[in-house]
């Protein structure tokens, strides 16, 4: 490993940097520009209070009074709605890493140079986990910077805190990303197999926080945006064991994608 990958992936690639970060500040800024008034923020939490669980869960929120907060508003909606973009571009950078260029036969030319196929996949994991880190924290410091621009009253780091916890969130549906491509071998299923896993886990955060029981916890506990939890810095109850179950995640599974990467035929 000599980061010649790393940064043949940076040049390559680095503006997404800009097109996901530029376009996910400027919806945190539209978030920032709301929270500028208590009586908007106070009709949508009126709004939602005549709506069923699931659809406050879906604002990022457990509990209405949440949403009539100014930190409140900014981290429950913008870090549910940012959570769903970046994973559309974890995804998408998932498929970057391998199946794209073997989709198309560029594969076959890279491993015929000297670098081993285990570099080259931490390489190209590594590249794309910078450019994920780098839209996270330009869309964090545009969101931030509207607050002080706006004179919003809401404590910055507590927002730039449960922003910046987006990053592993992000990390493991890449990482699942590749994993799937890897195993699966052919693109267009990955791809499905990748926003199943997406949606699918959506889908049992929002019902396993709406519902109640046994198997309401067991399908939020299986879901990755449960881990998430903006409002945990708002209520200061963030536990950092979840971050560590994904980080252990995102281990886990890099190493089994590496092992098949390594083990199997490319191309077939």
């Amino acid at each position: 490993m000599n980061g010649t990958v790393v940064g043949n992936t940076l040049r390559t690639s680095w503006k997404q940097i800009l097109y996901w970060g530029l376009g996910l500040g400027v919806l945190g800024l539209y978030i920032d520009f709301i929270a500028m008034s208590p009586d908007i923020i106070s009709g949508y939490a009126d709004l939602l209070k005549s709506m069923p669980p699931a659809m406050l869960q879906a604002f990022g929120a457990s509990d209405i009074a949440l949403l009539t907060t100014a930190e409140g508003w900014i981290v429950s909606v913008f870090v549910s709605e940012a959570a769903i973009f970046l994973s559309v571009f974890a995804v998408m950078a998932g498929l970057n890493i391998t199946a794209n260029d073997e989709q198309s036969g560029v594969m076959d030319v890279i491993l015929s140079l000297p670098i081993s196929r285990g570099a080259y996949l931490l390489e190209r994991w590594i590249g794309f986990a910078l450019i994920g880190l780098g839209i996270v924290l330009l869309c964090a410091l545009i969101t931030v910077g509207g607050l002080i621009g706006m004179n919003v009253d809401a404590p910055q780091d507590v927002i730039l805190k449960s922003i910046l916890n987006l990053y592993p969130a992000t990390l493991l549906v890449m990482t699942v990303t590749g994993l799937l491509a890897t195993s699966l071998r052919r693109r267009a299923v990955a791809i499905g197999a990748a926003a199943a896993f997406v949606v699918v886990s959506y889908i049992f955060n929002v019902i396993g926080a709406a519902a109640s029981g046994a198997i309401a916890d067991l399908m939020e506990s299986v879901s990755y945006f449960s881990y998430i939890h903006g409002e945990a810095f708002v209520t200061g109850t963030y536990d950092p064991v979840d971050s560590v179950i994904i980080l252990v995640a995102i281990v886990l599974g890099f190493a089994i994608s590496l092992n098949m990467f390594v083990s199997r035929d490319i191309g077939v």
